[in-house]
C-alpha cells in the first residue's frame, strides 16, 4: 500500500493535474494507492478571501468565488480539449 499526497502546486493547472494523473497511473499499476490532493494553486487562498468578504458583507466575494469557478472549469476545459485534439490527431495519422 502507498499513500501519494500531491500539494497544491502539484494541481495548479491542466498541465500538472494530467502529470499527477500519470504518476498515479503508475503507481497504482504497481500497488494498492491511496491519492490526497490539496485544492488548485492559489484557491485556499481565495476561498479564505472570499470568506472574509462575505463575512462583512462586501459584495466582492461574489467577483472571488467567479473567479475560483472559472480556474476550474479552465482546468478542466483545457484537459478536456488537450485529450480530444490528441485523439483527433492520432486518428488522422
Amino acid at each position: 500500500m502507498q499513500i501519494l499526497k500531491f500539494g497544491g502546486t502539484s494541481v495548479e493547472n491542466a498541465t500538472n493535474i494530467t502529470k499527477v494523473s500519470d504518476i498515479i497511473k503508475r503507481s497504482a499499476a504497481k500497488d494498492k494507492t491511496a491519492v490526497v490532493v490539496s485544492a488548485l494553486g492559489g484557491i485556499t487562498d481565495a476561498l479564505l478571501k472570499c470568506a472574509t468578504l462575505a463575512s462583512v458583507a462586501d459584495e466582492a466575494y461574489k467577483t472571488t468565488i467567479r473567479e475560483i469557478e472559472q480556474r476550474h472549469i479552465n482546468a478542466v476545459n483545457e484537459m478536456v480539449l488537450g485529450k480530444r485534439a490528441i485523439t483527433a490527431e492520432t486518428a488522422l495519422r
